[in-house]
């Protein structure tokens, strides 16, 4: 499915089964009639989140037809981490820190992202055959998907008794977080469709892998921000393993 009317620009979709398209200051990501449920889930999570005043995207319109639907929302301001200038990472680290804080201490989110579908989410996609090489370290290349999806069985029954429910963004990596170019204040989440309540180290470990892999930079001054000296190192890794399975 399409946009309605004219003088869309296509923009990169991410990892998503959607296109994305820009025009002026809104935002239009579609899919087709296979994919409606899960892009209601994010139009749904998007209208909350805005709501609850953190900087995000907010919902313009919402289309659907036999052909599929399409999201439309507003254009968060600022830059994407991922293209911020290396002079300003210190601070975007700081800043993003803090403001994942107040993130994760966000009340009454009717959306929860269990550990026990996350796993059985992985475990269709090992099923099936569609874990992306690219997603995987040099290491965990060496070995197959259904061994590291091994790993992440055996290791869950500690996360789950660990783990510190919180409300996620769920896919926290550097494209999804705009930042004053200027300031380095965070200036909106985007991308919200896993959003929901979840082990508060699922949305760390994916940010700090994303800082030390596109950055080149200890993730250390984030986690100082966010108020966290001595980050559990055993769900860090569970989860820097498990996202990459979850995506196929």
């Amino acid at each position: 499915m399409i946009p309605p009317g004219d003088g869309w620009d296509v923009i990169d979709g991410g990892e998503s089964d959607t296109s994305v398209y820009r025009r002026g200051s809104v935002i239009a990501k579609c899919c087709a009639a296979d994919g409606v449920s899960a892009l209601e889930g994010e139009r749904d999570r998007t209208a909350w989140l805005a709501g609850t005043g953190t900087p995000s995207a907010t919902v313009v319109d919402w289309v659907e037809s036999d052909d599929g639907a399409c999201l439309l929302t507003s254009v968060v301001p600022g830059v994407a981490g991922i293209d911020l200038p290396s002079w300003g990472w210190l601070g975007a680290m700081e800043t993003l820190g803090r403001t994942l804080r107040e993130f994760h201490a966000l009340r009454d989110c009717p959306f929860e992202r269990p550990l026990a579908s996350v796993v059985a989410s992985a475990q269709d996609v090992v099923r099936r055959g569609a874990v992306n090489p690219e997603f995987l370290t040099d290491e965990w290349r060496a070995v197959s998907p259904e061994s590291l999806l091994e790993q992440v069985v055996a290791e869950s029954p500690y996360v789950e008794s660990a783990a510190e429910p919180a409300v996620c963004h769920g896919d926290l990596c550097l494209p999804n977080v705009f930042f004053d170019p200027l300031t380095l204040r965070v200036t909106g989440f985007i991308d919200v469709g896993r959003l929901g309540i979840a082990d508060r180290y699922s949305d760390l470990a994916l940010t700090t892998i994303q800082l030390y892999d596109e950055w080149s930079v200890d993730p250390g001054p984030f986690l100082t921000a966010y108020g966290l000296t001595e980050p559990d190192r055993r769900r860090l890794e569970f989860y820097r393993l498990l996202d990459p399975l979850t995506w196929g």
